[in-house]
């Protein structure tokens, strides 16, 4: 990277600081069920280490960071990555939390390089743009994208 580039990226990063309202609140509950969208959180029971969340949020309400997480639990040793109030990061998992990693991009499961969907207690799942593959599904398609020039 230049110097005007990692300048420009360190612009960036102070802009988005700067414009994003930053929100410390007692920890939320954990998700019923697991971290799949539609999930309902447990019901006034808490656990675990004490500690408050973290937020990001746009000026619309939405979470939203870029260069970071938009949401940080040390609670539930939970971090999720949102872009404009969906679930999008590029380069690692949106979602985190403790050995459980989740990709996304643009609010769907989506991984090129693989597993989406890493669980210990369940097998890997491969997704592309939020279409569910069989592993060797999933590789045929990364082949064709290589022999198409889009990887």
């Amino acid at each position: 990277m230049s110097k005007k580039e990692v300048i420009n990226h360190d612009h960036e990063r102070l802009w988005e600081e700067l414009i994003l309202e930053r929100t410390v609140q007692p920890g939320e509950s954990p998700p019923y069920g697991g971290y799949y969208p539609g999930h309902r959180p447990w019901s006034g029971h808490s656990w675990g280490v004490p500690g408050n969340d973290v937020i990001y949020r746009n000026k619309e309400g939405q979470y939203h960071r870029i260069y970071g997480p938009a949401y940080v639990s040390a609670r539930h040793q939970t971090e999720r990555w949102y872009k404009e109030g969906n679930l999008h990061r590029i380069g690692g998992p949106a979602l985190r939390h403790k050995e459980v990693m989740h990709w996304y991009k643009e609010g769907k499961l989506h991984n090129l390089e693989g597993p989406a969907v890493i669980n210990p207690a369940g097998p890997k799942q491969y997704w592309i743009d939020g279409n569910r593959l069989s592993p060797k599904e999933f590789k045929k398609e990364i082949e064709r994208r290589k022999r198409k020039g889009l990887l």
